[in-house]
């Protein structure tokens, strides 16, 4: 009786799975069949194809929904440029907002390196798009590539200290080459410059000169060239798709989530924003909607973010960008080779590790004297020490020549000193601008005997006037220094490993657990 009354059950579902599919495959005849009638004029059409769109009304109006979501995401995908006069009025528009910003955070897609002939991935002719109609993408060589006009226009916008942080979606590593601090710096994606070492404690970096991603892929980081302090085997930053992206440098979650909640403006450059927008915090999505960033998108093509946006450019970064800085007022540098800091701070390969690499190099400047460069590496290397925990430079006393202090005011002993004041308070210089007025105030040295602070690197003292390092984390900005007067070496410290308060896991997934448990 058992057996029977399973064969019975199992014969029921097997007739209502057969019944079901049977139902399925006689629906989607019908779509078929209304799809076809409905692209025929009316003209055209027979009486017995208008009456069956007159009898299946539902499966029509289903027909339609769907042809215009197919039509809505083809016009989504295509790139539209705003006519000259409307993207001058809102080139104005934005300029006149980052002059009110006081704090600008800026989120960086693909789209800011194509002019450096770097292809972008869901553009007309981007890398994903030509994948998917079955062509193929060519052979790009990034180690022409230089910072294009957008990020020369950043970096001049951290010069007049208007730009907070920038948050990257891209590996190519020029924003950092175009002289951007890294600490104001978050490669979300990572940098194809860039290996570390995580098994040593604090993890250590090393700069290369070419693209360290030759043998890598995803789940699998390993380059093949071994750190030299612990030997072990050193790994790409590069966070793949579906990976979750846990250096702190360069990938530098926690500066990214302390400019969002600082920045009263954001200003999106060439991304599509469909990966950026899975993570709410870079948007401050758990804040009232008056008390958010204001939103400003430059994009060719639309993004999940233009309804929030205050302001969407449809335009290209570099020719937005040009006519944003002419109406700052603010001059856009030329890049320069010599002062790109991949140049300096990058580890050479000893002759051990030549074989590990077949990809170009970038072409050194020919300011940069290779021989000194290559006992500067050498050094390092043999002293087994990763570029972060050694001086960059080995004369600093030339430079800390440049670094002396003002002198003493002629107004130092004048009566305003007993207002406890050792400058004159400005309305008493009304002939002095405060640009030429705040050098005059500072203190003059005290103790004339006191020893002057010698730069941690050079080439920072050199192009940005900064006695500490600003492409390789410290643990304080103070350097201690060890050994005798004559043989003075400068360790730099780094920073031990950040413990992100949440883990952004991929598409934000961190964020949401923590969200849960603070319910």
């Amino acid at each position: 009786m058992e057996e029977t009354a399973n064969e019975k059950f199992l014969s029921r579902r097997r007739s209502a799975a057969l019944k079901g599919l049977k139902i399925k495959d006689e629906r989607v005849a019908t779509l078929k069949r209304v799809a076809a009638i409905l692209q025929k004029s009316e003209i055209n059409r027979t009486a017995e194809e208008t009456e069956i769109l007159i009898s299946c009304s539902d499966v029509v109006k289903e027909v339609n929904l769907r042809q215009e979501k197919r039509h809505r995401v083809k016009a989504r995908l295509e790139e539209v440029e705003d006519a000259p006069e409307i993207l001058e009025e809102k080139c104005i528009r934005l300029a006149a907002a980052i002059s009110r910003a006081t704090s600008l955070a800026v989120y960086t897609g693909a789209g800011i390196s194509t002019a450096a002939s770097i292809p972008d991935y869901r553009g007309t002719n981007g890398v994903w798009t030509r994948l998917q109609q079955g062509k193929d993408i060519g052979n790009h060589d990034l180690s022409l590539a230089e910072p294009t006009l957008t990020h020369m226009a950043l970096y001049a916008l951290y010069k007049a200290r208007i730009l907070k942080h920038v948050v990257s979606q891209n590996c190519d590593g020029l924003h950092l080459r175009s002289g951007i601090p890294r600490t104001l710096l978050s490669e979300v994606h990572g940098n194809m410059y860039v290996e570390v070492c995580r098994t040593c404690k604090p993890f250590r970096e090393y700069w290369r000169l070419f693209d360290v991603t030759e043998k890598t892929a995803r789940y699998s980081h390993g380059t093949g060239r071994l750190c030299h302090t612990c030997n072990a085997v050193l790994q790409d930053s590069i966070v793949h798709f579906g990976e979750r992206g846990n250096l702190p440098w360069p990938i530098n979650w926690n500066g990214a989530t302390r400019a969002a909640k600082q920045a009263d403006v954001i200003l999106c450059l060439g991304s599509s924003l469909k990966v950026l927008k899975k993570y709410p915090w870079l948007w401050q999505m758990d804040r009232p909607i008056h008390k958010r960033p204001s939103l400003y998108i430059v994009n060719l093509q639309w993004t999940p973010k233009d309804e929030n946006a205050v302001l969407k450019i449809n335009g290209k970064c570099d020719e937005v960008m040009k006519r944003v800085m002419s109406h700052l007022g603010l001059e856009v540098p030329q890049y320069n080779r010599a002062k790109d800091p991949i140049f300096f701070h990058a580890v050479r390969l000893t002759s051990n590790e030549q074989h590990t690499t077949s990809q170009p190099c970038l072409e050194e400047p020919p300011t940069i004297v290779k021989k000194e460069l290559s006992e500067i590496s050498d050094q390092r290397l043999c002293e087994g020490i990763a570029p972060q925990t050694k001086e960059d430079c080995i004369s600093p006393k030339k430079i800390t020549q440049t670094v002396s202090a003002y002198p003493a005011p002629f107004f130092a002993a004048l009566p305003f000193l007993s207002m406890g004041l050792p400058f004159p308070p400005m309305y008493m210089c009304p002939q002095l601008t405060p640009l030429f007025y705040y050098p005059f105030i500072q203190i003059p040295d005290m103790n004339i005997n006191m020893p002057k602070p010698e730069p941690a690197c050079t080439f920072c003292m050199e192009n940005e006037g900064s006695l500490t390092c600003l492409y390789y984390q410290k643990e304080t900005d103070t350097s201690t220094l060890i050994g005798s007067e004559d043989t003075k070496t400068l360790v730099i410290h780094t920073d031990s490993p950040i413990v992100s308060a949440k883990n952004p896991g991929w598409f934000g997934k961190g964020y949401r657990k923590g969200m849960k448990k603070k319910r």
